[in-house]
């Protein structure tokens, strides 16, 4: 009788812990077949979903494709609100044509070129009225000042400093001229600059202040000193502001004073007085000179008509504001 031997002896194979239970008692052949199963089929369901979310994507991007450059392109561009430039003129100015994409336009881009190309756009918006119209919103800027260009013609620039015109022959109506500021540098369509900043940065707060107010009719500032800023209105009322602090609050009080007709009536000439916080005084008949080196002529003569004119002095009055 053949005795065994030891060398075909079976061997005890060491399987990695998930064919081993939880004890670590090694696991049937069935058992092993079915683990390998169950993680064949995860791996199969992940590989489908993974090329679902592809062919998801693929099919997005060729829509993409398709709405930007067969659907939705635009046949039909509308510009509206400008009062200055016609709605071809906008239109060629825009950066946009028909054909272009609809999806694809953009108000900042259009902006950008409307404001380069054309002075007096102060604002644009715009309208996409699917599937293939574009409508341009314009409101219009307006000049709020003119300074000499010592060119013998005027720079335009409205209350943010914009310059709108740099060789204008005329100052329409209700622009004030300024004085006492150098110029810098300007270019229509660009922010002017000027020699002395400070006196740039009080003149646009001016500005920005009557826009504010409603004032309309200013026709002179005078920012040669700037702690005694002078401005006239309707070249009949010479307004004394004073130092540049609270310039808001100032022409909104000039603004009310100018207003109140049974105060102030529309062809009264004189002086109105807003350096006195709060308080606003008119003085009816005169305008106060702010030259401090009178002659002495003047001097006289001044003196001599306060004698003979008693009958006619000037009267001063507080008018009432409505912040008063």
């Amino acid at each position: 009788m053949a005795t065994p031997n030891k060398n075909n002896s079976s061997k005890i194979i060491k399987l990695p812990t998930d064919f081993t239970g939880v004890s670590g008692q090694q696991l049937s052949r069935d058992e092993i077949r079915s683990r390998k199963k169950k993680r064949l089929k995860r791996r199969r369901a992940i590989r489908k979903a993974i090329l679902s979310l592809f062919m998801l994507f693929i099919v997005a991007i060729v829509g993409f494709v398709l709405a930007v450059t067969v659907f939705f392109k635009i046949d039909t561009i509308k510009a509206k609100g400008s009062g200055v430039y016609p709605q071809k003129i906008i239109i060629e100015n825009s950066g946009v044509a028909t054909g272009d994409s609809l999806l694809l336009v953009s108000e900042k881009a259009i902006s950008e070129n409307l404001f380069f190309n054309l002075p007096y756009v102060g604002s644009v918006t715009i309208e996409k009225d699917l599937p293939s119209t574009l409508i341009i919103n314009i409101i219009d800027t307006v000049a709020s000042a003119a300074i000499s260009n010592n060119k013998g013609s005027y720079i335009l620039i409205n209350d943010e400093g914009k310059v709108l015109n740099a060789d204008s022959k005329i100052v329409t109506e209700g622009i004030p001229v300024v004085s006492g500021v150098e110029v810098e540098s300007y270019k229509v369509g660009e922010t002017i600059t000027f020699k002395t900043e400070e006196t740039g940065d009080i003149l646009i707060q001016l500005l920005k202040a009557s826009t504010k107010a409603g004032v309309i009719g200013m026709t002179e500032i005078d920012l040669t000193d700037v702690s005694a800023i002078t401005m006239k209105y309707d070249n009949r009322i010479k307004i004394l502001v004073g130092p540049a602090v609270k310039l808001e609050t100032k022409i909104l009080r000039a603004a009310s004073a100018i207003d109140r007709e049974n105060e102030i009536n529309q062809y009264e000439t004189g002086v109105l007085d807003l350096r006195t916080d709060p308080k606003v005084f008119f003085k009816a008949g005169l305008e106060e000179t702010t030259e401090k080196n009178s002659s002495n002529k003047d001097k006289t003569e001044d003196k001599n008509k306060n004698k003979d004119n008693k009958k006619n002095e000037t009267t001063e009055t507080t008018v009432k504001t409505s912040e008063n």
